[in-house]
């Protein structure tokens, strides 16, 4: 008798997990969903706030052109 309550509670024990991990499983695309812009799938954004100040300094040199010799 005392194994047949042990089988039963390890039952409902394991699925207590799987019904855990299956509804964490579910909720998960749902927060993806609700992200911060709302974008649908295939929509671009752009970000017209981007610094467009030069990555280079004037005085820095100048470009010289070279030629590959074997």
């Amino acid at each position: 008798m005392r194994d047949i309550i042990w089988t039963v509670i390890m039952i409902w024990v394991v699925w207590k997990v799987y019904d855990t991990f299956k509804s964490m499983s579910k909720t998960k695309p749902q927060r993806a969903n609700q992200s911060r812009y709302h974008q649908q799938e295939g929509e671009v954004k752009i970000d017209r706030n981007v610094n467009l100040k030069s990555h280079f300094n004037p005085d820095d040199g100048e470009y010289v052109d070279y030629e590959e010799v074997n």
